[in-house]
């Protein structure tokens, strides 16, 4: 799954750099050690090197975070949580600046709003940042709305959001680059639709529209910092 992971990862840094785009990258703290080739690539272009954690405990956590910037040689700034969530003052004391909350993206979401907060804030001396959602259609900006919802919507979606707000966090995720037949992960069959190659046109057509209409793309540390 590694080299599949690899592979995927160089469609996206190809992207980003046709528009001239840094990114943030948020990694899965099981696999970190694992990617640190691929990882040292996507910050010697210049994007962002964060934690996803799924499931791993605070001093795996630690440990991976301490590798990682001995590696690099840069600090890694962020983290993103979903299911598993550490405590504030923990992910604190690990020195991160800042959270990355983010809901599951199932089915439902056509029939409920985010249950966060959909700004950004400080807590525990963290900054916070949830995910976005649209005050145009209540949708949040997770990565199954932009798989599936027309791309012509979408897009207004983004212009009618950045009306309202400074800032739309848009974000995807690894499983959405391959196709049905060769994905290694266990997807429901709902986000099984609009994968692969499909997600990559949908991916450069926002990107052009983002160009066109000159919308400023930056790094999370960037922006908040």
């Amino acid at each position: 799954m590694i080299t599949s992971i690899e592979d995927k990862a160089e469609i996206i840094l190809l992207l980003l750099e046709l528009h001239e785009f840094k990114a943030t990258f948020f990694v899965e703290v099981s696999i970190v050690d694992k990617l640190q080739k691929l990882l040292k690539k996507i910050s010697f272009s210049g994007h962002e090197i964060a934690f996803y954690n799924v499931n791993s405990t605070v001093k795996i956590i630690e440990e991976t975070k301490q590798n990682l910037e001995q590696f690099l040689e840069k600090p890694v700034r962020g983290l993103r949580q979903k299911h598993h969530q550490i405590s504030y003052s923990e992910i604190k004391n690990l020195d991160f600046n800042y959270v990355s909350n983010i809901e599951e993206s199932k089915l439902n979401f056509l029939w409920r709003k985010l249950t966060l907060k959909t700004h950004i804030h400080i807590e525990n001396d963290l900054t916070i940042v949830p995910e976005s959602q649209s005050p145009y259609s209540q949708l949040p900006f997770n990565d199954y709305v932009f798989q599936v919802t027309p791309m012509k919507y979408y897009e207004s979606m983004l212009l009618e959001s950045l009306k309202n707000n400074e800032y739309v966090m848009i974000y995807v995720n690894a499983w959405q680059f391959f196709n049905r037949n060769e994905s290694p992960f266990d997807l429901p069959f709902y986000k099984k639709i609009n994968t692969g190659r499909t997600f990559e046109d949908r991916l450069e057509q926002l990107f052009q529209f983002i160009d066109e209409n000159e919308i400023a793309v930056s790094r999370m540390k960037d922006y908040l910092f």
